[in-house]
């Protein structure tokens, strides 16, 4: 068994080892997650092991709380504002597939829950352009090899700061809403990993969940969540996807350079950097 797993158990949770049935290692990239069944119930476990730039505990703690009044998140039954440590029920389900992205009943309860997300209220602000940039700066102090179209990049995404800052639509997004943070359990939809959650452009939550999404699976969930398609908001999502690609390309850039997962991170942030370099992917620019 896990011995960082055991001891969190039996010190923070005050577990009797005895009364354990299963222990089963989960997904992951910045933490360690488990299924834990104890007493005959299911537990969700997440063991933090490292803290990035824009983690703020207590700020996680709140959000999870606010999401789990609106049945957004599992019931909660641990959670540490000081490691990030936290233990959750477990929810049988299972996350969408790419079947389901072109599912009308997912888009619906897609954007019916996003919606629900949105409406609520933090204190904390999320800026994507300023962490992409400092994630630069700390590869470069750290000799992390930069793709050479960085400074191209950086001068298309300054354009695009200036342009989306216009008119943003702010609401509490998740901030990481990949398939992997998402829950389906029959008709209910489950948000997970607040971790980046905080106040922003909801088009950045968008974007974000719509990247492996058709054309026509984009399109329908702005009309489900706006109620119409107007072309403005279909290029304000494609703008926002080169964004959210580009965020995803340095947070894996600056994991290549301290990762101890199987996971190739220098592979899989050269990969994007390629898609954000063929125009075709998303747009000319």
């Amino acid at each position: 068994m896990n011995a960082t797993l055991i001891n969190f158990l039996k010190t923070e949770l005050k577990w009797n080892i005895i009364n354990l049935s299963s222990i089963e290692r989960i997904g992951g990239l910045s933490s360690e997650n488990y299924k834990v069944t104890y007493k005959n119930k299911s537990y969700f476990v997440k063991i933090c092991t490292h803290n990035y730039l824009h983690t703020d505990r207590k700020n996680e703690l709140s959000i999870i709380s606010k999401a789990e009044e609106i049945n957004l998140a599992p019931d909660l039954y641990y959670f540490s504002i000081e490691t990030g440590n936290m233990v959750s029920n477990w929810i049988h389900g299972n996350m969408p597939s790419l079947k389901d992205f072109s599912s009308p009943k997912f888009l619906h309860n897609l954007s019916n829950s996003l919606k629900s997300l949105h409406s609520l209220q933090c204190e904390k602000y999320f800026n994507p352009f300023e962490h992409i940039r400092k994630r630069i700066t700390i590869c470069k102090n750290l000799n992390v090899n930069l793709p050479e179209s960085i400074d191209m990049l950086l001068n298309h995404l300054t354009q695009l700061e200036i342009k989306l800052n216009k008119d943003p639509l702010i609401g509490l997004c998740h901030n990481d809403l990949n398939a992997s943070n998402i829950i389906l359990n029959n008709d209910n939809l489950y948000f997970v990993d607040y971790e980046y959650s905080s106040i922003g452009d909801i088009f950045f939550d968008l974007a974000t969940i719509s990247w492996f999404f058709t054309e026509d699976s984009r399109k329908k969930l702005l009309i489900l969540y706006f109620g119409e398609f107007k072309n403005e908001y279909y290029q304000k999502l494609l703008d926002y996807l080169f964004v959210v690609k580009f965020y995803n390309a340095t947070w894996s850039l600056l994991k290549s350079s301290d990762s101890n997962s199987n996971y190739d991170y220098l592979t899989g942030a050269k990969m994007i950097f390629k898609e954000l370099l063929n125009h075709n992917s998303i747009r000319n620019f």
